[in-house]
């Protein structure tokens, strides 16, 4: 990648995603579909053929039925704003430990040493902004906001400012890699440092654009190396680094068949291990692991029963990943999910059906609560999915048909309480200070018999909707349920899991 025109086209467009964060999305599909063309290489960018693709991406999906394709791209390309580095960090350590020693059998660097190479990678270019660089394109109107168009050129200070954080020397990335991974004690093995420096270059090379483009490369591929004297790199979209590192973990581990093995292998016990993990951390009056049937003709078993106060849930956790990596092809996606969360929701009713079946008076589910017996109560599903996926279930049976996911709406009554949730989801929301309240969001968020007024990329949205709008204001909370009656969906993008501050000027001029 020696091209002076590619390197300042990579430049340009990342400048242009940093100060139109909202249009971040958008820039990111026009940089995907556009970095094969010879033009890319050859002839220099400017904003308006980036306005017109926007344009024409905006006169494509006004009045035309929604595209799953396009819906589950565009997902993709908005997941990486509301996911917390540091938390995603965590979490992916806490999912992919067990593969560390069979990565250390064969000699290949660890799944910690590739993330905390891209946190430094990260930091280095997003930590400790200049000043001009926190002039963003900050809408004035709704109309400015809805037109998908409307991409501002940063000013010349802002571009030469935002080039320096993101072009940097290979120099510069691997030597405090070593530094901060090596042993503090200074009589450590010499040949120590050495590893070291293979480490980081394998790294560099493994997150490295290869030239072979196929849809949403970036995400694989974040970082360009420029062959010059100073052997530079440049990462045109560094908030990509660490949120959306399950992708490359995945291809990564892919690459070793003994490694995969292990994966395949042990991915349902470490998945369904995390997930029960998970739902005993959250406050409740008991909580089952492995729950099995006795003395049943149709033996069966749960992954978990979550006991509270007046509703209890039947917890199934499906550790088979919809995708492993970026899917070139989505159609694939829908009768993947389709399925699991079908054989999910088969088993959450045999399991309530079984409960129901056993329960007289003082019964096996009044022991399990010390409290009441199932006709007292609420009961629902909890469906727990292994990856990094958008809603795909919203719980509105007209959207969900639009974008193809209808079957599931055949599969699930109205009146069954069912929700969908990643395991990632679920890590981060027992982190939110409203976790002794899991139970009333679950209520909520199932309580709309396919009618959801609400559609969320993730479920982190829709935690963010409850407790930060419908649940404080009563008068919001009348609208909502106005809106439901008349089935209008409201898309929520949340300010508790985005930064929001573009649209300040928006807000404030109503």
């Amino acid at each position: 990648m020696g091209s002076g025109i590619f390197r300042e086209n990579l430049r340009y467009i990342s400048s242009l995603g940093r100060y139109n964060t909202e249009r971040r999305p958008v820039i990111r599909q026009y940089f995907a579909n556009r970095i094969s063309n010879s033009e890319f290489t050859h002839e220099k960018l400017n904003v308006a053929e980036i306005r017109e693709f926007a344009s024409q991406k905006q006169s494509r999906a006004e009045g035309a039925s929604p595209n799953f394709e396009e819906m589950f791209q565009e997902s993709l390309l908005t997941l990486p704003e509301d996911i917390s580095p540091q938390d995603f960090q965590g979490y992916l350590l806490f999912r992919y430990s067990h593969l560390e020693e069979p990565l250390s059998e064969q000699d290949e660097f660890a799944i910690y040493d590739l993330l905390s190479f891209e946190a430094l990678l990260r930091d280095t270019i997003l930590e400790e902004p200049e000043p001009i660089l926190s002039e963003l394109n900050r809408f004035e109107s709704k109309e400015n906001y809805a037109d998908l168009s409307n991409i501002g050129e940063p000013s010349k200070d802002f571009q030469q400012a935002w080039n320096r954080r993101v072009t940097l020397s290979r120099k510069e990335i691997i030597k405090p890699f070593i530094e901060g991974t090596l042993p503090d004690d200074p009589t450590f093995d010499p040949r120590r440092h050495q590893e070291r420096v293979e480490t980081a270059q394998d790294i560099l090379e493994f997150l490295s654009y290869s030239g072979d483009s196929s849809s949403l490369d970036f995400f694989s591929n974040p970082v360009f190396q420029v062959k010059g004297e100073e052997r530079e790199i440049v990462v045109p979209f560094p908030e990509v680094l660490l949120t959306t590192a399950q992708y490359r973990i995945e291809e990564y581990v892919g690459q070793f068949k003994q490694v995969q093995a292990v994966e395949n292998r042990e991915k349902g016990g470490v998945v369904e291990e995390l997930a029960q993990e998970l739902l005993q951390q959250i406050p409740s009056r008991n909580f089952v692991k492995e729950f099995e049937y006795i003395h049943d003709p149709n033996p069966g078993e749960a992954d978990g029963l979550l006991f509270f106060e007046d509703s209890y849930w039947v917890a199934e956790v499906k550790s088979h990943p919809i995708f492993r990596k970026i899917p070139n092809r989505v159609e694939l996606i829908k009768s993947r999910f389709t399925q699991k969360v079908t054989q999910a929701a088969d088993q959450i009713q045999n399991t309530l059906g079984y409960l129901d079946s056993l329960d007289d008076e003082f019964g096996l589910v009044y022991n399990l609560t010390g409290n009441k017996n199932s006709d007292e109560m609420d009961t629902g599903g909890i469906i727990i999915l292994d990856g990094f996926l958008p809603t795909l279930y919203s719980g509105n049976e007209r959207a969900d048909q639009q974008l193809g996911m209808g079957d599931l709406h055949d599969h699930i009554a109205e009146n069954e309480l069912m929700v969908v949730i990643t395991l990632y989801d679920l890590y981060q929301l027992i982190q939110e200070e409203e976790t002794n309240l899991f139970d009333e969001f679950l209520l909520w968020r199932t309580g709309y018999e396919g009618n959801m007024p609400v559609w969320g990329f993730s479920e982190r949205e829709y935690w963010a909707f409850y407790f930060d709008n419908y649940r404080t204001n009563e008068e919001f909370r009348q609208g909502v349920e106005e809106a439901a009656e008349k089935d209008i969906i409201t898309v929520y993008i949340s300010a508790r899991f985005n930064d929001k501050s573009h649209l300040e000027n928006l807000t404030n001029n109503g």
